[in-house]
């Protein structure tokens, strides 16, 4: 079993400043830029917490990817790396370079100013502010008693909690320009000499510790003996306040008030050891040179405990390390997720990211984005007759645009649509024709993938977000999907992209062939529950059966399609998935739901075929819903037939969430409406409801038998209202897809 390791934090950063480990050329952003996030990880450094772990991935050479030093945004030139095994940072690259840039100054030592990958971000240097002597204010240290309240600071937990601590750190922020003596990038001999002045006084109530000293990779440096300079006279200026708040009180007070004073104020230890009680005999000036002689050996003591503590917390830190070999990449993704579960996962995009560099110097992300948005064309013919009027309404249609496969707001990809990615461009980098020699499933593996080469990366990058882009005009025009993230089974995804990246499969004579097959397999699987479990393994089956089809029509020979006949028996009728008893909710009772998905399917299917929303818009129109109609990304989920009478409709939806086990959640009392129908029947009477749904509304066209729904009907009723729909729904779907498989146009032998 693998065991992580721990390294200090000192030895990682000189790994880091050598070139020893990289950080692969991700393109991903820094985004620990918060302030505050950055002082709480500071903090549990200072308090020997546990922060996380990382992920290392060893290699022979920095050529294996496209790389950076950390904190840096440009690309290392690997021919300057030199020879030699190099470890390429996977995980841990936010909080390894918020400790870098805390604790040293080697991501400045790496990178001009230009080139740090989060300038405002990491242009702060940290410090651990000391109150003053005689300040009021908590001293977690022990300063003001110069009595270090660990007896093993190399060893010792501290009492104080990382909260008591985050108060203590102070940040100052720097420009490229100035002269602070804690820029990193201003060179002056007398710097260090200076910034030893600062520290002593850098705001009213406190020292400063500065602790991007605390690591120094460098033989030649100053900086250690400067911050064992900086404590010490810390330590000194209490003393000195120490001895000068004595003399003030000699005056007036009697000797054994003072031996007393004298006696409470000093380490025991070192009173006993080190206090001369001979002075006290004597005149005011030798009482005063006797405590001060031991308040300078307690300044000793402390500022070596102080500075060994810290360091301690740097070359203890609790950094677990896994570093796995070059062959394990497959598996460095694996404990990634798990480490990381819940959080914005690493995946093989990011390194696959990396590699196609070497091949491509243009960002992957900006070729994904360019790609997506670029114009397309469609195929008018495809998009069936009851959507139709809509689609051609429309102006600069763009399916992966249209779909959200790039988020503009956050930024980013959604990861189903990464996911989808790689799925494509594995299957058409390693197979790139259809043919009948089998498909296995390691093509959709992460070892499969991990082996693409960058020329295949490059080469196959933009194929593979075209394929994608007909699989989106694909389920917005037949299966009624809005947006990328509704997709239900995302591994479909790449089965239909695989199918169509193949221009006689989309454009050729034999495209409303392929797609009506494909709509059809899509609504027999959504319906029959055929993905409901082992996706991996019947995916890669149906992948094979649907291109033996498909290689047939394009031979002109009649599919076999005995395969998708038999699952269409099981359309609605899969016991204890979509049969009847099931979605009408006969089951809950034995805490047997059924899915989410059949709600979003069912009212997918309307939508995919076009229907009127239940109101008339405020013309008094009729609206026309589809995937293509005005503000479709805004349709709301609706509950059709309420539970009473008492409330408004609002109201009566809530009571039925609230029961989970009520046939009024049952899918088949689902329907997409528009956002203004939603807001006006949320806010009508339950005994104005009926009466606001026109005659001829949608609901006679998404299976319900009239457009009447009684708000007094009985529990058996609104029952036999939902059944009359599931039979509605059921011929409907059974009669399309009877439809989208007649190849009788295919004249060849079956």
């Amino acid at each position: 079993m693998l065991q992580p390791f721990q390294e200090s934090l000192d030895r990682t950063i000189t790994k880091i400043k050598k070139n020893m480990i990289l950080l692969p050329n991700f393109q991903r952003q820094f985004v620990w830029k918060d302030e505050e996030n950055q002082k709480s990880l500071v903090a549990s450094v200072l308090t020997k917490m546990p922060i996380g772990s990382i992920l290392l991935l060893k290699a022979r050479n920095a050529n294996e990817y496209a790389c950076k030093a950390l904190g840096s945004s440009k690309r290392l030139d690997p021919n300057s790396l030199g020879k030699g095994d190099v470890e390429f940072l996977l995980d841990g690259q936010q909080r390894l370079t918020v400790l870098a840039n805390v604790f040293s100054d080697v991501i400045f030592d790496l990178s001009a100013i230009g080139d740090l990958i989060a300038p405002m971000a990491l242009k702060r240097r940290f410090f651990l502010a000391l109150p003053r002597y005689a300040s009021e204010i908590e001293d977690l240290f022990g300063l003001h008693s110069l009595d270090f309240p660990l007896d093993k600071p190399d060893s010792d937990d501290p009492d104080f909690q990382t909260a008591d601590v985050y108060e203590y750190i102070r940040v100052l922020k720097f420009s490229k320009t100035s002269k602070d003596y804690y820029n990193p990038y201003y060179h002056d001999v007398s710097k260090l000499s200076k910034l030893e002045s600062f520290c002593q006084n850098p705001e009213e109530k406190f020292y400063y510790i500065p602790l991007f000293l605390l690591i120094d990779s460098s033989k030649a440096s100053m900086k250690n003996t400067t911050l064992s300079r900086i404590i010490k006279s810390i330590a000194e200026n209490v003393a000195k306040a120490k001895v000068e708040e004595l003399a003030s009180m000699m005056e007036g007070s009697s000797r054994e008030e003072i031996k007393e004073y004298i006696k409470n104020d000093l380490i025991e230890d070192a009173y006993e050891e080190y206090f001369d009680e001979s002075c006290y005999a004597n005149n005011d000036d030798n009482i005063i040179e006797a405590y001060q002689s031991v308040l300078n050996i307690q300044a000793d003591g402390w500022s070596s405990n102080m500075l060994l503590y810290i360091k301690s917390c740097i070359t203890q830190i609790n950094l677990s390390q896994i570093s796995l070999d070059d062959s394990q990449k497959a598996r460095a993704i694996d404990i990634y997720e798990n480490l990381n579960r819940g959080g914005v996962s690493l995946d093989i995009y990011d390194l696959l990211m990396a590699r196609v560099t070497l091949a491509n110097p243009e960002p992957y992300n900006e070729r994904l984005k360019k790609y997506i948005s670029s114009p397309a064309w469609y195929i008018n013919e495809l998009v069936p007759a009851g959507i139709k009027a809509d689609y051609k309404k429309l102006s600069g249609y763009k399916a992966s645009v249209s779909m959200a496969c790039y988020d503009d707001n956050k930024k980013e990809f959604p990861k189903n649509y990464l996911d989808s990615f790689l799925n494509v461009l594995s299957l058409i980098s390693y197979r790139p024709k259809l043919t009948h020699e089998e498909y296995h499933l390691d093509l959709l593996k992460r070892n499969k993938k991990l082996s693409l080469t960058p020329d295949l990366l490059d080469k196959n990058c933009e194929p593979s977000c075209k394929a994608i882009d007909r699989a989106c005009f694909f389920f917005q025009t037949r299966c009624g999907l809005r947006k990328f993230k509704e997709i239900n089974f995302i591994l479909m995804v790449a089965i239909v992209a695989y199918i169509l990246h193949d221009d006689e499969c989309y454009s050729g004579k034999h495209g409303e062939d392929v797609f009506n097959l494909l709509e059809a397999w899509y609504w027999i699987n959504i319906f029959s529950g055929q993905f409901d479990r082992d996706q991996n393994a019947r995916i890669i089956t149906d992948l094979n059966l649907l291109v033996d089809c498909i290689l047939d029509i394009k031979h002109n020979k009649k599919p076999n399609l005995k395969w998708l006949l038999a699952r269409k028996t099981k359309v609605l009728d899969m016991p204890g998935y979509s049969d009847q008893s099931h979605i009408l909710m006969e089951n809950a009772e034995n805490e047997e739901y059924p899915k989410n998905i059949l709600s979003t399917a069912i009212c997918q299917y309307y939508l995919s075929e076009g229907y009127y929303d239940l109101l008339k818009d405020n013309n008094g129109n009729m609206r026309h819903m589809s995937v293509f109609a005005p503000d479709s990304d805004k349709y709301q989920m609706h509950h059709v037939i309420p539970l009473g009478a008492d409330c408004t409709v609002a109201e009566s939806t809530d009571n039925i969430r609230k029961n989970k086990k009520h046939l009024l959640n049952s899918p088949l009392n689902m329907l997409y409406i528009t956002d203004l129908s939603n807001l006006k029947i949320s806010n009508a009477a339950l005994d104005s409801y009926t009466n606001m749904i026109p005659k001829g509304s949608g609901l006679t066209n998404v299976g319900f038998p009239s457009s009447s729904i009684s708000i007094s009907a009985t529990e058996k009723e609104k029952k036999e209202l939902l059944k009359q729909r599931y039979s509605s729904l059921v011929d409907a779907i059974q009669l399309e897809i009877t439809t989208l498989l007649d190849f009788t146009s295919i004249h060849g032998e079956e």
